[in-house]
């Protein structure tokens, strides 16, 4: 009992000289202490998930009320008219128009002048939103009213071709201040030189879209390709895999023209509402202009 007495007070004296000791290394070191700290709060850091919402800091756009909306464009920008027309046509006060030529674009204003189309197209029904397709048949010299030529793939085409892009947008915003212009970029096609010079044409819209108020560049490259980038003539996960192009690898199937049609249709939506219509409003306007 004696010796078990002895040993108990030992190790208790013991116990008390530890603890002694290391709050006073404690103190000595708090420096260290703190460094240790924050490198475990950085170590905990990194296998927590990023919860933080993203874009916290950037304002959200708000939506713009809508009572006229233009489609206008070559010719896939035909079928996405009408697929947008017939899904559009329950939107009761809602004016509708749309111009689409078949092999135009703006580099050949001699065989459709498009500054000219659409500034009649503008002042006639002054559209709230603006939907524009061109681009697909612009691979080719820009023609100018004298008979001058800028041939295709030179500084001089890529600063002349965005001038006329951005030209196209001041002549809709002549008619409406405040329209709103998504533009709709090329799609893939089977050809690959056809894409080389598409994917240069697109990026050249995209520059001066971005740099435009109130103008959005849509992207419907990955809408219709494959998962490396590629001609895709139909896909599993749009229109339950129906075909999607045309035989000739650039035009669009009804397919087709309902899925892109989809596509736009939910941009235009991230940016605009449609308005509510005014008593004894007119209804979806003619169309084909």
């Amino acid at each position: 009992m004696r010796i078990s007495k002895t040993i108990q007070k030992l190790i208790t004296a013991l116990v008390v000289v530890f603890i002694t000791g290391c709050a006073g290394t404690g103190v000595g070191d708090s420096s260290a202490f703190a460094k240790s700290s924050q490198k475990s709060q950085a170590l905990a850091a990194l296998e927590r998930p990023n919860l933080t919402p993203k874009n916290l800091f950037t304002p959200n756009i708000p939506k713009r009320q809508i009572k006229s909306l233009a489609v206008a464009g070559d010719s896939l920008s035909i079928g996405l008219a009408s697929e947008l027309e017939k899904s559009l046509g329950a939107k009761p006060g809602l004016a509708f128009a749309s111009l689409g030529k078949v092999s135009s674009g703006l580099a050949r204003p001699d065989f459709f002048d498009w500054d000219r189309n659409m500034d009649s197209l503008a002042r006639r029904y002054h559209p709230d939103a603006v939907v524009v397709m061109l681009g697909t048949n612009d691979n080719k010299p820009l023609r100018f009213a004298d008979g001058s030529q800028i041939p295709y793939g030179t500084p001089e085409w890529d600063k002349a071709y965005a001038a006329r892009v951005k030209h196209l947008i001041e002549i809709i915003r002549t008619h409406n201040a405040t329209a709103t212009v998504f533009w709709l970029g090329a799609p893939v096609m089977a050809d690959e030189d056809l894409n080389h010079d598409l994917k240069h044409i697109n990026a050249l819209i995209r520059k001066v879209m971005e740099s435009s108020k109130d103008c959005l560049y849509v992207d419907t490259w990955p809408l219709f390709s494959d998962s490396r980038g590629g001609f895709a003539s139909s896909k599993p996960d749009l229109a339950g895999g129906a075909l999607l192009r045309a035989r000739d690898g650039v035009h669009l199937t009804t397919a087709g023209a309902q899925t892109l049609a989809g596509h736009c249709q939910a941009v235009l939506e991230s940016r605009i509402t449609w308005a509510t219509p005014a008593s004894g409003a007119v209804p979806l306007a003619e169309s084909g202009v």
